[in-house]
């Protein structure tokens, strides 16, 4: 490799590998003057009992010991690239270092400081070594570096980055395998950690669960136990809405909530934040039993009010209009209420196919003389000739029942509103994000269609749960048919649904300035295919600031 550079520019005319050559173009997108000096920035303060130090410390400790006399350092950064903690062999190396501002809480990330040992390999999410000319900035041309990311075995998140530093213009081969091996027993360490973990909650489970009249379920982030009640009482769906309590929790709170489970049932809920459990919760669930006082009718399920009214309205003889949204399923609701009847059908959609004038006049045949109702849907497309004609079939005795369907009313052309309201029998389909307690019995009956012994996972449930269903029903069954057709088990998983439908419930929570913001990022992040350095330029915030808020609004890339 030939190295040489243009002190104060980017470094020109100089055969350097792709991962450096990508990592120059990444930090002139986020605007580095290599000739600039190092500027940390604030220094936040270190977490001392953070779950990455504690599992890094005896490791630390250890290559301590194995650096005596070689001249060496070993730095520890964050999932955010600041460092957490260094280790050197000679106070004149911690100096030296320290003048290039290379102290605890300095953040190395690309955006700040180039191409570099710490923020190349969190990008990369693989080691790199970083020789004297190919560093981004003139300032830290005098040293060579290795890093390798630390990748949690659980999560396989990018925890933290070891970096070992020379001050010499080429590093040694061996700083590769050497921290390959540290970086490895940090993350054993970690696993044994995440074990640890979630013995704390199995431990806490243990200590109630065997009372087999209570409910009992521990619910960590890749654990859940249930005991034989817990297991005769929830279902997938009471799984979701148990986590979505407990992950309002912080360190050993407690709350007591009451929730309708999937089964209809009311219960109360005692959700306890397990210590040191990383996030579990456990929930005791006692069903309260049914007052005897009769509810009012606006508590009843919305999916009752909605088969009343078409029975209603099936009995009947007036027309009727059936409105909702795209996709609520009003096609649907208006063949059941013709059903085992001969009813003829036609569309306002095909208006622009056939024209006004012999659409027009094909309505006025199927209406003269039949004695089955008919249907007519959409009709907020329909012409002002088609909209008079209508009107009066539905104002004049003896005709035939006529169903018609539309979006929603407050929507519709004068005209047509009118003719809405003379209809008698009106039904107002909800959206489906209105419906989100029926949600999963839907999904389920949905598959159960699609495919034999097909169902949905906990967390793929809380994932669709979590969405806006602009499309509706036709949406969700879009869904489920793609995630059917790309599963590999029975069992479909979160990781099996569409990219954009993988958010969790805690996004549904998100006020309304936080979702658009997280709108915002997604739709960064979608239109430069991922690269995180273009998207945070497009929205004009550096990239740590990407990274901090993809994680606090759990945006998944």
């Amino acid at each position: 490799m030939r190295s040489g550079q243009t002190t104060g520019a980017r470094p020109a005319q100089v055969a350097v590998r792709p991962d450096i050559e990508l990592s120059w173009k990444r930090s002139e997108l986020s605007g580095v003057d290599p000739a600039r000096c190092f500027d940390a920035g604030p220094l936040p303060e270190v977490d001392p009992d953070s779950v990455l130090l504690r599992a890094a410390g005896p490791v630390l400790d250890e290559v301590g010991r194995q650096l005596a006399g070689t001249g060496l350092c070993v730095l520890l950064a964050d999932r955010d690239c600041r460092v957490i903690a260094r280790v050197f062999d000679t106070r004149g190396v911690e100096r030296h270092l320290e003048g290039l501002g290379v102290v605890i809480g300095s953040g190395f990330g690309e955006e700040h400081a180039g191409t570099n040992a710490l923020g190349t390999p969190l990008e990369i999410r693989r080691g790199v070594m970083v020789h004297g000319a190919e560093h981004f900035l003139d300032q830290f041309k005098g040293l060579s570096c290795y890093g390798q990311p630390i990748i949690h075995p659980v999560t396989n998140r990018v925890e933290g980055i070891l970096d070992m530093t020379c001050i010499a213009p080429q590093a040694n081969a061996m700083f590769a395998p050497f921290l390959q091996r540290a970086a490895a027993d940090i993350e054993r360490r970690l696993l044994e950690g995440a074990r640890a973990s979630q013995q704390r909650l199995v431990d806490a489970f243990q200590r109630i669960s065997p009372q087999s009249n209570v409910a009992v379920a521990a619910i960590g982030e890749d654990l859940l136990l249930s005991n034989r009640a817990a297991l005769e009482l929830l279902d997938v769906a009471d799984h979701v809405a148990l986590r979505a309590i407990g992950s309002d929790l912080r360190a050993d709170q407690s709350r007591t909530a009451r929730v309708t489970l999937a089964s209809g049932a009311e219960a109360s809920v005692q959700a306890d934040r397990v210590e040191g459990a990383n996030g579990g919760t456990l929930f005791v669930v006692r069903p309260i039993p049914p007052t005897p006082v009769r509810r009012p009718r606006s508590r009843r399920p919305r999916i009752d009010r909605t088969r009343t009214e078409l029975q209603r309205a099936r009995d009947s003889a007036a027309a009727v209009v059936v409105s909702g949204e795209p996709g609520s399923g009003r096609t649907t609701a208006a063949g059941d209420l013709v059903a085992h009847r001969s009813a003829g059908r036609l569309d306002a959609t095909r208006v622009p196919v056939v024209g006004a004038q012999e659409w027009t006049a094909e309505l006025a045949r199927t209406t003269e003389g039949r004695v089955d109702p008919v249907v007519v849907e959409n009709i907020q497309l329909l012409p002002e000739a088609a909209v008079a004609l209508l009107a009066g079939r539905v104002c004049e005795a003896g005709r035939p029942q006529v169903v018609l369907t539309c979006g929603p009313v407050d929507e519709l052309p004068g005209p047509v509103a009118a003719l809405v309201a003379r209809c008698p029998e009106r039904i107002v389909l909800p959206p489906l994000r209105a419906r989100r307690d029926e949600l999963p019995a839907m999904a389920q009956a949905m598959l159960d269609g699609i495919g034999p012994g097909l169902s949905l996972t906990a967390t793929a449930l809380e994932a669709l749960l979590a969405q806006q269903w602009p499309g509706n029903l036709t949406e969700l069954r879009t869904v489920l048919t793609r995630t059917a057709d790309r599963a590999t088990s029975r069992r479909l998983t979160v990781a099996d649904l569409p990219e954009a439908y993988r958010t969790s419930t805690r996004v549904a929570r998100l006020a309304g300035r936080e979702r658009a913001e997280r709108e915002a990022i997604v739709d960064a992040l979608r239109a430069h295919a991922g690269n995180k350095v273009h998207a945070a330029a497009a929205l004009g915030i550096s990239r740590s600031t990407l990274y901090s808020r993809i994680r606090a609004l759990d945006i998944r890339v």
